[in-house]
């Protein structure tokens, strides 16, 4: 049973005290959210190298996404064919593991996948086979940003091992690091690699 706070305060009200306006914008508010739309974009929009990217997974607190990646021609794909009306114009209804059948090889520059691993793709089998097709339709060098949960019941099995056929970590610039973990009671996480 859910606390009885949940019970009383309306979801509505719950949902707007996880919001922030920013640049005329509500965005969610969430540490993960905070960290990848302040500090993981603007990284890859300073980069004059990245000029296509595919963002996979859309959610209503997306919808501002193709704005967000201003400069960049902005790709997003999800299972779910109701994302289709709140999605860019450059949208496909497909599962990541099937980039193959929409997208050409070396078609992206940077893929940020977040919140899919884990919510859909939960197998070791799985995640390897996104993480190839991920390699497939990304340029030589280009970027993949790996958001995921690191607790039980959400954990990839084995990223590094799964990644390292056709990935190499890199260290993004911005977090001094090639992986970052938020204080969220989720323990969300982002991963940066480079395809090799």
């Amino acid at each position: 049973m859910p606390p009885i706070w949940r019970r009383i305060v309306p979801r509505s009200v719950r949902l707007r005290s996880r919001l922030r306006l920013k640049n005329g914008r509500w965005r969610l508010a969430t540490p993960d959210r905070v960290l990848l739309e302040d500090v993981i974009v603007p990284e890859f929009l300073g980069k004059d190298d990245i000029r296509r990217m595919l963002d996979v997974g859309v959610a209503w607190y997306t919808r501002t996404y193709p704005r967000l990646y201003r400069g960049i021609e902005y790709h997003s794909i999800d299972v779910d064919p109701a994302m289709k009306r709140i999605a860019g114009r450059h949208h496909h209804t497909l599962s990541m593991t099937d980039l193959a059948t929409v997208y050409p090889a070396d078609t992206f520059d940077l893929v940020v996948c977040n919140g899919v691993f884990g919510w859909g793709l939960d197998t070791a089998d799985d995640v390897a086979r996104g993480l190839e097709a991920c390699a497939d339709v990304l340029r030589p060098g280009g970027w993949l940003v790996v958001g995921w949960n690191d607790m039980e019941g959400r954990r990839i099995p084995d990223l590094d091992t799964l990644a390292a056929l056709r990935f190499e970590r890199a260290v993004l610039p911005a977090a001094r690091a090639d992986h970052v973990v938020t204080s969220t009671p989720y323990a969300h996480r982002y991963d940066f690699f480079t395809r090799r």
